[in-house]
């Protein structure tokens, strides 16, 4: 008569069996580097490379890695860096590497944006027409997609002429907008020289026309002298004495 071993003797061996058998998966999991942590150093090192512009927002959104990724774990922090020819901003990649105890190398897509308060127009504006307080307003939009430029402040703007006709909505650069003429060629100018304990002040002719801070010429009215200045806001023309 066959004798066989206790039940209970089985299901011990049976137990001892799974758990020898699942040890070494756990110690290779141990040794994989977490998803996690390569995210993490990406989005850190995205971070840490933002250009610092005072009351902007940063988004940074990283693009997900496969799950069955298997990576042997890195002794030290992973390093990181933006890939080759990416962008500091907007759509990008990040590589992200280890050097010990393997050598492996990962990219990780990247959208970095900067979000700033921009001058935006709030109705449509004619050709020359002049920039004002009501035709403008500031708005909050991701900066990185604004490749011509734009303003942050008001009075950038104001007072500046559009140089075409602009619509509601659109963020103003610099290619919108020109210096306002404050003189014009054959107007009668009042010139202004000026030092410490004496001002000078005589009438003129403008020889040509310019907006503030460029520098003219000018026909004294008096001696006929033609002599050049700079434009001020008040349209007078500031002379060296």
């Amino acid at each position: 008569m066959t004798e066989h071993p206790p039940r209970r003797l089985w299901v011990s061996l049976l137990v001892w069996l799974v758990v020898s058998a699942a040890q070494p998966a756990l110690t290779w999991a141990a040794d994989l580097e977490a998803i996690e942590r390569i995210l993490n150093t990406a989005r850190a090192f995205a971070l840490a490379n933002v250009e610092f512009v005072e009351g902007q927002e940063v988004e940074i959104n990283l693009g997900q890695l496969d799950s069955r990724l298997q990576l042997r774990r890195c002794d030290h922090p992973p390093a990181a860096q933006f890939a080759p020819g990416a962008r500091r901003e907007g759509h990008t990649t990040i590589n992200v590497r280890c050097s010990a105890p393997v050598s492996w190398s990962l990219f990780v897509p990247a959208q970095i944006e900067r979000h700033l308060m921009v001058v935006v127009l709030n109705r449509p504006v004619s050709r020359e027409q002049i920039i004002d307080y009501d035709d403008i307003r500031l708005e909050r939009q991701a900066v990185s997609s604004l490749t011509n430029g734009y303003f942050t402040e008001a009075t950038a703007v104001v007072g500046m002429a559009a140089d075409r006709r602009l619509m509601p909505g659109q963020v103003l650069t610099s290619d919108h907008l020109v210096a306002r003429q404050l003189i014009e060629r054959g107007q009668e100018v009042l010139i202004i020289s000026e030092r410490p304990g004496l001002v000078v002040r005589m009438k003129g002719i403008a020889l040509e026309g310019g907006a503030k801070g460029e520098r003219i010429r000018v026909r004294n009215r008096t001696s006929k002298r033609i002599i050049e200045g700079y434009v001020e806001a008040s349209g007078t023309v500031r002379v060296a004495l």
